[in-house]
């Protein structure tokens, strides 16, 4: 896995994100009944965008313990998770993050605070096919944020998973309706990878 505090020499249009894949979200009894097999389709992913030569980058959540970087409902509960070193802040072992680049978060918005932006105008990234947990949170959060930085944006459809399958039903029509964010299946995922977007797209 690359740190990203350098520059970037590869460029494409296209970028594989992968958002929060670590131990700290499989603890919800929804999303680790789901784990393996989303891990499995996440691989077949970042294979194909290796493959590809299109970057894969790994965003995940870390919190300081001393509060300084918790939200307003982990502040209202006094509780904090994901801390620096720890199990829960560490990528799932089967997690494929081989070529990777690393992006640390604090809110639920993978461009908050971080230098995503920067990193994908240096890699030349025009379209990003987002992943990962929650749909409904930081999937989405960060495929609106996206849209608000001029991207375009897929969703691979069989690598998301949510605790809560109503908002994310209710946010992925919005994503889809709304923003013109397609949710597509695995193999337009990997096509997407590929063969880069349709002309016009």
């Amino acid at each position: 896995m690359e740190e990203v505090s350098g520059g970037a020499s590869r460029h494409t249009g296209v970028a594989l994100l992968l958002v929060d894949l670590q131990n700290a979200y499989f603890e919800a009894p929804e999303l680790d009944e789901v784990k393996d097999e989303l891990i499995e389709r996440a691989n077949e992913l970042v294979v194909a965008a290796r493959e590809a030569d299109r970057p894969v980058v790994l965003v995940r959540t870390e919190h300081d313990r001393d509060k300084s970087t918790w939200t307003v409902n982990m502040l209202a509960d006094d509780e904090g998770f994901a801390f620096p070193g720890t199990a829960q802040a560490s990528y799932v072992d089967a997690l494929d993050t081989e070529g990777g680049l690393d992006v640390t978060k604090t809110r639920d918005d993978a461009f908050h605070g971080t230098r995503l932006r920067e990193i994908l105008t240096e890699l030349q990234v025009s379209h990003l096919l987002i992943g990962g947990v929650s749909t409904h949170s930081c999937v989405a959060e960060t495929a609106m944020a996206a849209f608000a930085h001029d991207l375009h944006v897929a969703i691979a459809g069989d690598v998301i998973a949510s605790e809560n399958p109503t908002l994310s039903e209710a946010m992925l029509e919005f994503l889809t309706d709304e923003l013109r964010q397609p949710v597509l299946d695995q193999e337009g995922s990997i096509a997407l990878l590929r063969e880069g977007p349709a002309e016009g797209e």
